[in-house]
């Protein structure tokens, strides 16, 4: 390495820079191949994730050997570099297996996208790991963090529905903090070590049970100041005070983007209902299952062709109206799912409402995964003409 390389490598302005990745990167067809021959096996595990109110062990190795965390991870950083279709497809591949899997890859999958902005000494410590697995808080109800020499001192904060907290090594935490002393607070992000929180046994679900979404407190805690992002910085369209990296995924916005992987979720539990049907004695009755898969597939080719606009788009991060369409999409996608999803239920008998029928759990984990704002069309319904 030489002097000039080092030099580059340590400075916070090249936001590609870091270590080189020890095995080759996966392509996009690679990586959706790979969540596609695991997923029978995750749902092999999917009523042990139902009972268990987390993730079994073996479920996530799974994830680590294909390397799914690390999909839009920089290629520079070990990851896989590529782009939120990819994220969008092997969500959908994983959770046609288990949708509490496909959610915890959709959550922890899109943070390694948000660390890669944070700084460099960050980025470092989150991707020296061989796995990277950060969950997700995007707000801890709390006072303002209180602005301290070197860093912000939180304390007494607690947050719900943190998804793959088991899990995880670090926490993305949506903090309220002042950028200066006696300034006003602005939304900030913060990396959390997730042994410095103190778990809440609170996940008691109708569905997605296996996520492991619960709660945990922060009883006091300094952050330093390179683990701390403004909140501004995920929009391409403002300055990033440390750099971004200069691939597509990176002109993206997080407004308009930072739910696309979920909605995977829902069109892999939509193709698991219909999968379960077609083999199941309610199969020879008369529910339209070529109607219900076009609809899915339509579903899915309307969020691809939104996330091929936005990368093609003159504006960073889109047009307003391009991202609000993609947020309108996003939710009119999840809808439409859920649909697909009860309609196989009502049609399955009244088998259905025994445990152990792998639709009403299936049935269970859309409705719970619907509920999420993201998926609700009476606040993304409209957009800009």
């Amino acid at each position: 390495m030489t002097a000039a390389t080092a030099s580059v490598r340590t400075d916070p302005r090249h936001a590609d820079d870091g270590p080189r990745p020890a095995t080759p990167a996966l392509s996009h067809h690679q990586a959706v191949a790979a969540a596609r021959a695991i997923a029978p096996r995750l749902a092999a595990y999917a009523a042990e994730a139902d009972r268990l109110r987390t993730l079994p062990a073996e479920a996530v190795r799974l994830l680590d050997d294909a390397r799914l965390f690390d999909v839009l991870t920089p290629r520079v950083w070990g990851g896989g570099g590529l782009g939120f279709p990819t994220a969008l497809l092997t969500t959908e591949e994983l959770s046609r297996g288990c949708a509490s899997v496909g959610w915890v890859r959709a959550v922890m999958g899109g943070n390694t996208w948000t660390v890669a902005q944070f700084p460099v000494e960050a980025r470092q410590e989150v991707f020296s790991a061989p796995s990277t697995r950060v969950a997700l808080q995007l707000r801890l109800s709390s006072p303002p963090a209180r602005r301290v020499p070197g860093g912000y001192l939180l304390r007494g904060m607690w947050g719900r529905f943190c998804s793959g907290i088991d899990h995880a090594e670090w926490i993305v935490a949506g903090v309220s903090a002042p950028p200066a002393p006696g300034a006003a607070p602005e939304p900030h992000l913060m990396l959390l070590p997730q042994e410095r929180t103190v778990g809440i046994d609170d996940w008691h679900t109708s569905g997605l049970r296996g996520t492991g979404s619960r709660s945990f407190t922060v009883p006091e805690l300094l952050v330093p100041d390179h683990r701390v992002l403004p909140l501004s910085a995920l929009d391409p369209g403002s300055p990033s005070p440390h750099g971004r990296p200069r691939t597509t995924p990176y002109r993206m916005a997080f407004t308009a983007v930072g739910t696309v992987a979920l909605a995977g979720v829902l069109l892999g539990t939509a193709r698991a209902a219909l999968d379960t049907y077609a083999g199941s004695p309610s199969g020879a009755s008369g529910l339209d299952v070529s109607a219900l898969t076009a609809t899915v597939d339509t579903a899915r080719a309307l969020l691809l062709a939104d996330l091929d606009t936005l990368a093609d788009s003159s504006t960073p991060g889109g047009t307003p109206e391009e991202r609000a369409r993609m947020r309108r999409d996003i939710a009119y996608a999840g809808t439409r799912c859920r649909e697909v999803v009860n309609a196989v239920y009502e049609a399955s008998g009244s088998a259905v409402i025994y445990d152990d029928a792998p639709v009403q759990r299936i049935w269970r984990d859309a409705n719970a995964a619907a509920q999420h704002p993201a998926f609700d069309l009476r606040r993304w319904g409209a957009t800009p003409s």
